[in-house]
Protein backbone atom coordinates (compact mmCIF):
# COMPACT_ATOMS: atom_id res chain seq x y z
CA UNK A 1 0.00 0.00 0.00
CA UNK A 2 2.78 2.40 0.95
CA UNK A 3 4.28 1.78 -2.79
CA UNK A 4 0.86 3.28 -3.74
CA UNK A 5 1.28 6.29 -2.08
CA UNK A 6 4.96 6.80 -3.41
CA UNK A 7 3.87 5.97 -7.28
CA UNK A 8 0.96 8.26 -6.57
CA UNK A 9 3.38 11.18 -5.27
CA UNK A 10 5.79 10.62 -8.17
CA UNK A 11 2.97 10.37 -10.93
CA UNK A 12 2.07 13.68 -9.15
CA UNK A 13 5.43 15.66 -9.91
CA UNK A 14 6.74 16.89 -13.53
CA UNK A 15 9.66 14.97 -14.50
CA UNK A 16 11.43 15.99 -17.79
CA UNK A 17 12.22 12.90 -19.66
CA UNK A 18 15.23 12.30 -22.42
CA UNK A 19 15.66 9.74 -24.53
CA UNK A 20 18.81 8.38 -24.57
CA UNK A 21 20.07 6.93 -27.94
CA UNK A 22 23.40 5.73 -29.22
CA UNK A 23 24.78 8.11 -31.74
CA UNK A 24 25.90 6.46 -34.79
CA UNK A 25 28.17 6.76 -37.90
CA UNK A 26 26.42 6.41 -41.34
CA UNK A 27 27.28 2.55 -41.20
CA UNK A 28 25.36 1.92 -38.16
CA UNK A 29 28.39 1.56 -35.92
CA UNK A 30 28.93 3.90 -32.57
CA UNK A 31 30.49 6.50 -32.73
CA UNK A 32 34.04 7.00 -30.84
CA UNK A 33 33.66 9.01 -27.23
CA UNK A 34 35.89 12.24 -28.86
CA UNK A 35 33.88 12.84 -31.95
CA UNK A 36 30.20 12.69 -30.13
CA UNK A 37 28.51 15.63 -29.99
CA UNK A 38 24.77 15.36 -28.85
CA UNK A 39 22.84 18.09 -30.26
CA UNK A 40 25.52 20.78 -29.08
CA UNK A 41 25.27 19.67 -25.47
CA UNK A 42 28.69 19.68 -23.42
CA UNK A 43 29.33 15.81 -22.72
CA UNK A 44 30.58 16.85 -19.28
CA UNK A 45 28.16 19.35 -17.73
CA UNK A 46 29.52 22.31 -15.36
CA UNK A 47 27.23 21.73 -12.77
CA UNK A 48 24.35 18.94 -11.50
CA UNK A 49 20.81 20.08 -12.15
CA UNK A 50 19.21 21.15 -9.04
CA UNK A 51 16.35 20.27 -7.46
CA UNK A 52 13.22 21.97 -8.03
CA UNK A 53 11.22 20.75 -4.93
CA UNK A 54 11.48 18.92 -1.97
CA UNK A 55 11.66 14.76 -2.08
CA UNK A 56 7.73 14.67 -0.38
CA UNK A 57 5.08 17.19 -0.14
CA UNK A 58 3.87 17.99 3.66
CA UNK A 59 0.89 16.22 2.98
CA UNK A 60 2.65 13.15 1.78
CA UNK A 61 5.10 13.37 4.74
CA UNK A 62 1.96 13.31 7.32
CA UNK A 63 0.03 10.67 5.60
CA UNK A 64 2.81 8.49 6.23
CA UNK A 65 3.96 9.29 9.61
CA UNK A 66 0.24 8.86 10.61
CA UNK A 67 0.34 5.63 8.95
CA UNK A 68 3.23 4.65 11.35
CA UNK A 69 2.07 5.50 14.01
CA UNK A 70 -1.46 3.80 13.44
CA UNK A 71 0.90 0.59 12.61
CA UNK A 72 2.82 1.33 15.51
CA UNK A 73 -0.31 1.04 18.10
CA UNK A 74 -1.68 -1.66 16.04
CA UNK A 75 1.45 -3.71 16.84
CA UNK A 76 1.80 -2.85 20.37
CA UNK A 77 -2.07 -3.90 20.89
CA UNK A 78 -1.07 -7.05 18.86
CA UNK A 79 1.95 -7.75 20.71
CA UNK A 80 -0.11 -7.22 24.58
CA UNK A 81 -2.54 -9.62 23.17
CA UNK A 82 -0.61 -12.24 21.84
CA UNK A 83 2.69 -12.15 23.12
CA UNK A 84 4.27 -13.01 19.63
CA UNK A 85 6.71 -10.36 18.37
CA UNK A 86 6.32 -11.65 14.71
CA UNK A 87 2.86 -11.75 14.59
CA UNK A 88 2.82 -8.17 16.12
CA UNK A 89 5.28 -6.99 13.22
CA UNK A 90 3.31 -8.46 10.75
CA UNK A 91 -0.27 -6.85 12.02
CA UNK A 92 1.60 -3.27 12.34
CA UNK A 93 3.05 -3.66 8.81
CA UNK A 94 -0.35 -4.80 7.42
CA UNK A 95 -2.01 -2.02 9.83
CA UNK A 96 0.31 1.02 8.20
CA UNK A 97 -0.26 -0.49 4.73
CA UNK A 98 -4.13 -0.62 4.87
CA UNK A 99 -4.47 2.89 6.70
CA UNK A 100 -1.87 4.82 4.01
CA UNK A 101 -4.67 4.83 1.00
CA UNK A 102 -7.33 5.72 3.73
CA UNK A 103 -5.31 8.70 4.89
CA UNK A 104 -4.53 9.76 1.42
CA UNK A 105 -8.38 9.57 0.89
CA UNK A 106 -9.08 11.48 4.02
CA UNK A 107 -6.45 14.43 3.77
CA UNK A 108 -7.45 16.52 1.68
CA UNK A 109 -5.20 18.07 -0.69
Amino acid sequence: MIVIVVIRVLSDTEFTRHELSTPTNDDGTALSKDSCQLSGHPSHPAEPAEVSGPLLTSRSALILVAAVVLGGIVAVLTYLSTGNTATAVLAGLAGAGASTPVLHTLIGR
